[in-house]
């Protein structure tokens, strides 16, 4: 957690969730929208508190990766920018750090349409598609004794392949967070 956001609390709104009981796998569905918005919660809802490791997030994301394995490697170096390195996993685990989104909005980005256009030699797959998701980060955790949460707005965009390439969305890539596509 960057310190800056660690330091507030927030009083109001948003509890976390009774429990993360529903870990599952991505929703398999050839709806971007959907698979969007699945995707965002396998990001941002996790429990250090739980038996369920690291690992576990990071496995139930890459298994709806695009299976050409064409953009996995950049997808695993995404998905080291959205989640805790294991050395912080342990340390959030003291804390019993819980995190979630509360999304706000999901859109195929305005640009989107014109990097369709600009693919004039179609290395884009049939499908492939972006959707702009928005939200509340929310974390939960016990802080010098006391319970704590942090609220912060992020942004970020999904990159997918759904039909007709695919019978249901796999995951191209990420956005850095809070640097989405416009």
């Amino acid at each position: 957690a960057d310190r800056a956001s660690a330091a507030r609390t927030d009083a109001g709104g948003g509890s976390p969730p009774e429990t993360f009981s529903s870990f599952g796998p991505i929703e398999k569905t050839d709806n971007p929208e959907a698979f969007a918005v699945s995707v965002a919660g396998a990001l941002f809802d996790w429990d250090t508190s739980t038996a369920i490791s690291l690992a576990d997030y990071t496995g139930r994301i890459l298994a709806v990766a695009d299976p050409s394995g064409e953009e996995s490697p950049g997808l695993v170096t995404d998905l080291a920018t959205y989640l805790p390195s294991a050395a912080s996993w342990a340390d959030l685990r003291s804390y019993r750090v819980r995190q979630w989104i509360d999304v706000t909005s999901y859109a195929v980005p305005d640009s989107w349409d014109e990097t369709r256009a600009d693919d004039a030699s179609r290395e884009l797959a049939a499908g492939t598609t972006a959707y702009t998701v928005s939200g509340l980060r929310r974390r939960s955790g016990i802080w010098q004794g006391e319970q704590a949460q942090t609220v912060d707005r992020v942004t970020f965009t999904v990159f997918m392949t759904c039909r007709p390439t695919y019978d249901e969305c796999k995951l191209l890539r990420l956005s850095q967070l809070n640097h989405p596509l416009p």
